[in-house]
């Protein structure tokens, strides 16, 4: 008698397994515990970004030594909303000087907003001598005081010269001129290359809801990215053919910067 000898095709071979652990598993019910296991990846944590701004502002230039040591600056860093105020007194017709500011943003880059706190804006009328003739409140000198910004300033001695200053920028030029460097104005704040410079009461009207920083070609400068600075130079004059009126006034006024991140925000601050 010849032997049949087994033959499992493949499709036999794995039915076959599959009956076996059926069978296996029907068996050992209600004898054999459940395998388990469990694995966890521990201190999982998510992290905000950061955006630090930091603003300093410096007296870098000046007619005189009185116009340097009358002038009181009170800058103060904080993460957002840096507000620096800015008093200056016994100022007399001829006097000018520089500060430059440089609000940084560190970490993220970010946008910059500056405004000039209205709040904090004050005209006060000082003591009226004989030869005053308008005694009213508020006092005569943001009238009187010429206040520009600048994009470039060439000087780093700290000399006593307005020329290095360049590229007038068109938020405190009233005739929006494009002037490239700085010229000496009249009484009204006119030049001889057609430039309007605003007075103090002008460029808070200005800066008081707000001004972007933006680069040379007119869009959000991103202030942090890629080293991109943001110093820019305010230029505070008294021409010299000022009257009386502004005798003993004294002027205070308060710079707020602003930041906010760059990523994920295509209109900030609302395009103000």
């Amino acid at each position: 008698m010849t032997k049949d000898r087994l033959r499992l095709t493949r499709r036999k071979l794995l039915a076959g397994a599959g009956a076996i652990g059926l069978a296996g598993a029907g068996s050992g019910l209600g004898t054999s515990a459940l395998f388990s296991d469990e694995e966890s990846i521990a201190d999982n944590a998510l992290m905000a970004g950061a955006l630090n701004l930091r603003v300093t502002v410096d007296n870098i230039a000046h007619s005189s030594t009185i116009v340097r040591d009358n002038t009181t600056i009170t800058p103060s860093d904080t993460a957002d909303g840096t507000a620096v105020t800015v008093t200056v007194s016994d100022l007399k017709p001829g006097d000018w000087l520089i500060l430059e500011w440089n609000p940084e943003v560190i970490a993220n880059p970010g946008y910059v907003q500056v405004t000039s706190v209205d709040e904090d804006y004050a005209n006060a009328e000082g003591e009226n001598p004989e030869s005053e003739t308008d005694v009213t409140s508020p006092g005569d000198l943001g009238d009187a005081l010429l206040s520009t910004i600048w994009q470039e300033y060439s000087d780093t001695s700290g000399g006593t010269s307005r020329s290095d200053l360049e590229g007038l920028d068109g938020t405190t030029d009233l005739a929006d001129s494009g002037l490239s460097s700085h010229e000496q104005p009249d009484l009204d704040g006119m030049t001889s290359g057609g430039a309007h410079y605003t007075t103090m009461n002008e460029a808070h009207d200005v800066y008081e809801s707000g001004v972007l920083l933006r680069d040379t070609a007119g869009e959000p400068l991103e202030v942090g990215e890629n080293s991109h600075a943001a110093w820019f130079y305010q230029l505070l004059e008294l021409p010299p053919a000022v009257g009386n009126d502004v005798q003993g006034d004294e002027l205070t006024f308060t710079l707020r910067f602003d930041a906010e991140q760059v990523r994920n925000n295509d209109d900030p601050f609302d395009s103000a």
